[in-house]
């Protein structure tokens, strides 16, 4: 498996939950869906809220903030969030001074990380008594660490040209990409992805959880050939990690 060698930690918790270590020992989560995921390991749903500082949300569909209330009322992590999503966590118990709340294009720091959000194409919304609440739009986010090592969350989407943009103007070292299809991008459009963002490394998520989300890493490395990507895919098991 390939080493990233810059004093981050990548860890695929299964389905889009990613815990991630910086380069100062601050731990940060991607999405909280941990105790209802079931493709997360049950050593992770402890592990996870150990000493968490922030927990960043793509969107509000179930599958990405399933447990977000808990682990963040249970950690106490800044939660950093498209800024639609305010009103609704401060509603579930969310304190406002634990919410970093901004929009697309803006750029915050938590934990030490420089957090860009970024364009994803794809729906935000929860069911609540019946009815479907919309929860603003669904987003990416480019991190950038202190050493300057950068990682593209794209979130759910589609492939997107924005991504063009985004490979111009931040050069992400590694891309985090849906891959499952149905819902998300298929292993062929994650490769056209990583063609326009010409990210060095790529680590494929949304796939595998549930019998319809079909992609694959390998298919994803298969189809990096039809566009001439270069790109090392980091095919994680749930649980694994990349350092």
């Amino acid at each position: 498996m390939a080493t990233l060698g810059q004093n981050v930690t990548i860890s695929w918790l299964g389905h889009a939950t990613f815990h991630i270590v910086t380069p100062e020992g601050k731990n940060v989560l991607i999405d909280a869906w941990v105790d209802g995921n079931p493709s997360c390991p049950d050593e992770w749903k402890t592990r996870a809220r150990q000493n968490l500082d922030a927990i960043f949300v793509t969107h509000g569909h179930f599958d990405h903030v399933g447990d977000l209330m808990t682990v963040a009322k249970e950690t106490r992590a800044m939660v950093v969030c498209q800024a639609d999503l305010t009103t609704w966590l401060q509603k579930h118990g969310i304190a406002e001074e634990k919410i970093v709340a901004f929009n697309t294009g803006g750029t915050v720091e938590v934990a030490g990380i420089k957090a860009t959000m970024t364009n994803a194409i794809h729906s935000s919304s929860t069911s609540e008594d019946g009815l479907i609440v919309p929860l603003g739009t669904s987003i990416g986010y480019m991190l950038r660490f202190s050493n300057n090592f950068g990682v593209y969350v794209a979130g759910d989407t589609a492939v997107t040209y924005d991504m063009l943009i985004t490979g111009d103007l931040y050069q992400p070292d590694v891309a985090i990409l849906p891959i499952g299809d149905y819902f998300t991008m298929d292993p062929r459009q994650a490769a056209y992805a990583l063609k326009l963002l010409r990210a060095t490394y790529a680590i494929p998520c949304h796939w595998g959880t549930f019998p319809l989300l079909t992609g694959t890493p390998d298919a994803l490395q298969e189809a990096c050939k039809e566009f001439h990507v270069n790109a090392q895919v980091i095919g994680l098991k749930p649980g694994e990690s990349v350092d």
